[in-house]
């Protein structure tokens, strides 16, 4: 599955970049650019727009509109209209939540210079992206996005 976020739902794109979905997202994309690049490129529409939503579903494109405020609850919508699965996040199929690209392990010895060191001296795993070259490891932002999984899990 493939997604193009819209502008209102910047925190679900990155959320689902780190669960390893492919995710589009462009804070200044007008709708019918959106619609296009959706269609070629065989996208889901996540919005809170909808009329965006109806524009999409006119066109073919799967679309999910989103009408709640809590991200739990978002994440229940997109999961009752398309069958998410939303495993753990792990380094190994993440994507950058910056970019969208996708990450390779790194060797810790390649980075020290980067990295504060007491980063290094907790994390075993680092990734960097194979794009924009941000590095990422496995720190306690992902362990509240775990737990964050598990509560969606146990709703849907």
């Amino acid at each position: 599955m493939k997604f193009f976020v819209d502008a209102m739902l910047g925190n679900i794109a990155k959320k689902l970049r780190l669960f390893g979905y492919d995710t589009e997202y462009y804070s200044d994309i007008d709708d019918s650019e959106l619609i296009r690049k959706s269609k070629n490129e065989q996208r889901i529409i996540i919005s809170k727009d909808k009329q965006l939503v109806d524009q999409g579903a006119k066109n073919g494109i799967i679309s999910v509109y989103i009408s709640e405020d809590k991200e739990i609850e978002q994440f229940l919508e997109i999961i009752n209209k398309i069958d998410l699965k939303l495993d753990e996040i792990s380094g190994e199929n993440a994507r950058c939540p910056k970019c969208n690209s996708t990450t390779s392990q790194i060797d810790k010895s390649k980075i020290k210079n980067d990295i504060p060191q007491g980063v290094l001296d907790f994390n075993e795993k680092f990734w960097k992206c194979n794009d924009c070259n941000q590095i990422y490891w496995e720190g306690t932002h992902i362990k509240n996005l775990q737990n964050f999984v598990k509560k969606v899990n146990s709703q849907s």
